[in-house]
């Protein structure tokens, strides 16, 4: 027989106040198993108070948490036939239950409302009898349990804050915290935010267009913030791209009642509202447990956190290892119209060792207005994953954690003592003559097992290189671009070689964007000038030949501002104009050279030659440039040597 009391150290005070009467605990609140206790007033638990709820608790009003809660068995009933609407809030900012049933049967009922900034953790199951779950502005729901999903939906469903960019032009990549019926469509799961802060409970089901101009149109809105008519999403900018090859074709135009898997992300454009974002409303079941999508090696996917609460990016990344490496983010670069022209924008990229910004123009990544994607992906984030595996890419609780979109947990790992160790990052710069931004990172994560070689989930290759571009170099593989590379341990001895990519004469700068906990200075290596150039002082400005740069730059520690060579071999091998546009190499011991490269003075390339150049003693190479000073470099099997020569 079910007990309807309740032994406990406890102090509870009744207070009224004006006639308004609270529950107040101060002390310890330990509800037994199989023990209903009913609350009938707003109970507020303080700063002193601990509650402890292993059986049933009944709540008729609100709850506010201002101290320590717990919950190993039971449920918490937000249960009444009188209040429409009842709220969760403290200063604790959280929650903890392991059941949660929503029964609220009032009159207009509505459900129970959580304050912005809030997490509402629940360890089991929720059960909606009747009513909903608002989850106003940041605040989050974050389930626990392994395995698929156990809640139970009778009447009632969530309702979520989300925003993403107004402009009509911006693409925005979605994916949806809820369901109706295990999928998710536009019509029915998405509602128009715009009066949020005013009719919480109540949003407004979005409007869909399609056709020239291409453009959705924003909301109208009355004197008092409501809602009167509201904002259309043009249908034309609605796509999904899931398991496609890589290429433009794979994008898949769906619309409003197109039916998507949870975890499967589209992409949509705004609606030229004023303000600079719009906030929606995602309506439905709340996702939650293990979902399941099926990719094979070499398909790329636009996908998405699943869950109402932010996902933790390295426990999905390690979770899905065997097949993926890295998410990458769309970020807009500022698009002012529909066309293909005018679509500026790039792929921000995570990975296990950190984040990077998209490469686009320096202004827009200078005002702040760009940030670098965090481990934690915010709610109803869409993101790229390519992969080298084939299998199915898991979301399960596990991943779920509660982060604002202003947390930063990003420079320290925990170790077996849980004593946090700071790991070390550089940040590489790259500018070409257009003013496109390119950020690498290079870092050093004293828990991890990765070294200077490849390691997946540490190294990331760049989803969008441009065709003025600089990049690392792993493993001496000139077929892929990495924009991340990451390893255990610094040694200053180290190096890490770079390829650039030249479309475009003109300036290219190369500099060091920012270091965090790295007190080594930095350098770039000039292997043609034999020269390094201090990046933490000052950034290198270059003028390249068009083409690929693929073995002539690299980030060192060291400086060395003259490479080692064999003496022997600087007097045996001689260079000088003949005054005749020939440049002359004596090589009087027949050694084996590699390579020839003639430079200018800004270091560009204006010749290289490796053929039909071995085993010979005179070396005449046609030179018809103009006045001024080159410099030589050739190389042999354990030298490399650079002269000057001056042309007249």
């Amino acid at each position: 027989m079910e007990k309807k009391y309740f032994i406990c150290k406890i102090l509870i005070f009744f207070n009224f106040i004006n006639g308004y009467s609270q529950i107040v605990n101060k002390g310890i609140l330990q509800i037994s198993s199989s023990t209903n206790v009913y609350f009938e007033e707003e109970y507020i638990n303080t700063v002193s108070g601990v509650h402890n709820n292993n059986g049933n608790l009944y709540l008729n009003s609100n709850f506010i948490n201002n101290g320590k809660t717990s919950s190993l068995s039971g449920t918490t009933h937000f249960a009444s036939s009188t209040n429409p609407e009842i709220n969760i809030s403290g200063l604790t900012n959280a929650l903890n239950l392991y059941n949660l049933e929503i029964n609220i049967t009032a009159l207009n009922t509505k459900g129970i409302l959580v304050a912005d900034n809030f997490e509402l953790n629940v360890v089991n199951s929720i059960n909606f009898v009747s009513g909903d779950m608002r989850l106003v502005g940041k605040s989050q729901l974050i389930q626990t349990h392994l395995g698929a999903n156990i809640n139970k939906v009778t009447s009632g469903k969530i309702l979520v804050d989300q925003q993403r960019y107004s402009s009509a032009y911006k693409f925005n990549y979605w994916s949806s915290p809820v369901n109706n019926s295990g999928g998710f469509s536009l019509f029915g799961g998405k509602f128009d935010g715009t009066d949020s802060s005013v009719n919480a409970f109540r949003p407004q089901q979005i409007l869909f267009n399609s056709g020239a101009h291409y453009n959705g149109t924003a909301t109208v809105v009355d004197a008092g913030s409501n809602v009167i008519t509201p904002l259309s999403i043009n249908t034309n900018w609605l796509y999904k791209y899931f398991r496609g090859s890589g290429s433009y074709a794979g994008w898949v135009n769906i619309n409003q009642n197109s039916v998507l898997n949870p975890g499967v992300g589209y992409t949509m454009k705004g609606t030229n509202t004023v303000s600079e974002k719009q906030n929606y409303v995602f309506y439905g079941e709340p996702n939650n447990g293990e979902y399941l999508l099926p990719i094979s090696i070499g398909e790329e996917s636009l996908l998405g956190n699943p869950y109402p609460c932010a996902l933790d990016a390295k426990k999905f990344i390690l979770d899905n290892l065997l097949i993926l490496d890295a998410l990458h983010f769309w970020i807009d670069g500022g698009s002012t119209s529909h066309m293909l022209s005018g679509h500026l924008g790039g792929y921000a990229t995570r990975n296990l060792t950190g984040g990077i910004p998209p490469s686009i123009l320096s202004p827009l990544i200078s005002s702040g207005s760009v940030t670098t994607p965090k481990q934690f992906v915010p709610i109803g984030e869409g993101f790229f994953v390519e992969a080298y595996g084939t299998g199915s890419i898991v979301f399960n609780n596990s991943q779920r954690v509660f982060k604002t979109q202003t947390s930063s947990d990003e420079i320290f790992n925990k170790n077996t003592n849980e004593k946090k160790i700071q790991n070390q990052y550089i940040r590489i710069g790259h500018e070409d003559p257009e003013g496109f931004h390119r950020q690498l990172l290079l870092g050093f994560l004293p828990n991890s097992t990765a070294d200077i070689k490849y390691n997946h989930g540490y190294d990331a290759i760049m989803k969008d290189a441009r065709e003025d571009d600089l990049f690392f170099i792993i493993e001496n593989d000139l077929d892929k671009k990495y924009a991340i590379q990451g390893l255990d341990s610094f040694v200053d001895t180290m190096e890490f070689p770079l390829g650039i990519l030249i479309k475009e004469l003109g300036n290219q700068q190369i500099m060091l964007d920012n270091v965090e906990n790295f007190t080594h200075t930095v350098y770039l290596k000039d292997k043609y000038l034999n020269t390094t150039h201090n990046l933490s002082e000052s950034s290198l400005n270059v003028n390249l030949s068009i083409g690929e740069h693929l073995d002539r730059f690299s980030i060192v520690f060291l400086t060395q501002n003259t490479l080692l060579i064999n003496n022997n071999q600087i007097e045996t091998i001689k260079v000088l104009y003949d005054g005749k546009e020939n440049i002359i190499v004596a090589n009087n011991k027949n050694l084996e050279i590699k390579n020839i490269i003639i430079l200018n003075m800004l270091g560009q390339e204006i010749l290289k030659l490796n053929k039909n150049i071995n085993n010979q003693s005179k070396i005449i190479i046609p030179f018809n440039k103009d006045n001024g000073v080159y410099l030589v470099n050739i190389e042999t099997d354990n030298s490399k040597i650079t002269q000057k020569i001056l042309k007249n």
